[in-house]
């Protein structure tokens, strides 16, 4: 198993998990559309994710690319790539995962996760008057 340790500007780890949804694009590039299976989406930075899932995919051995989706802002956010690492905790996986370089989707990511610190810090704001 490689363990990636990234630089990058910055990863904004949620305090809660925010649920979301993977489905398999391909399989060792092969196509074909898998149901849609859920996760727990730890952390996001510009680059990628972290998700935690019950289901075990042999990435050591098998490409995959995937699409992760999850609710940001109340907005959909829809990441295109492949998971690099796994670690199991507990009866679940953690998953590293990388985004395939798109601009535009680096730009959104950054886009609604100032958004979603911006609302955090308002929350948090009023809740402590």
């Amino acid at each position: 198993m490689v363990m990636y340790k990234r630089e990058e500007p910055f990863r904004f780890q949620f305090q809660n998990p925010i649920p979301g949804t993977f489905k398999l694009l391909s399989i060792n590039g092969v196509s074909g559309q898998s149901k849609a299976g859920s996760v727990q989406v730890l952390d996001v930075s510009p680059n990628g994710l972290k998700f935690k899932s019950t289901l075990d995919l042999p990435i050591e051995r098998t490409k995959f690319l995937m699409e992760v989706s999850f609710l940001l802002n109340d907005e959909l956010v829809r990441v295109l790539g492949e998971p690099k690492w796994k670690k199991r905790e507990g009866t679940s996986f953690v998953y590293g995962f990388v985004g395939i370089d798109d601009e535009e989707t680096k730009k959104e990511i950054i886009e609604r996760l100032k958004q979603y610190a911006k609302k955090i810090s308002t929350d948090l704001k009023n809740k402590n008057k």
